[in-house]
């Protein structure tokens, strides 16, 4: 699974100490997850100024009000759940020079991956 190869790449990382090479590809990683919150954050903003004015109309409002409760919830669990992942990582990186002996870095990072993996979920 991706949870494991994450911390494969971890452990990688420790034994070569290539601390240059982690922290490049948590930036980029942590970009991908800020970038796919606000994109979520971005499209629930659309939704809701599209939805409020047939919500007010009256047509179909009891449907249209519980779909959107519905897409809402599902949007901004996604986006948490990416902050969370980009959060994580951003622990990691922080502890990958101290904790050269240790499992706690494998620990995040597969908690990282499991917020990706949720945030995605969610979304679609």
């Amino acid at each position: 699974t991706q949870a494991n190869t994450r911390v494969e790449w971890a452990k990688h990382v420790r034994d070569t100490e290539n601390w240059i090479y982690a922290t490049q590809t948590l930036r980029n990683a942590i970009t991908a997850n800020a970038f796919l919150a606000t994109t979520v954050l971005s499209l629930l903003t659309v939704i809701t100024g599209k939805i409020v004015p047939m919500i007010k109309d009256g047509v179909g409002r009891r449907t249209i009000t519980l779909q959107f409760v519905f897409v809402s919830f599902s949007m901004l669990l996604s986006a948490y759940e990416f902050l969370q992942s980009a959060r994580l990582m951003t622990h990691a990186g922080f502890m990958f020079p101290v904790t050269k002996n240790s499992t706690k870095v494998d620990s995040i990072m597969r908690k990282s991956q499991n917020g990706q993996w949720l945030g995605l979920r969610w979304l679609y």
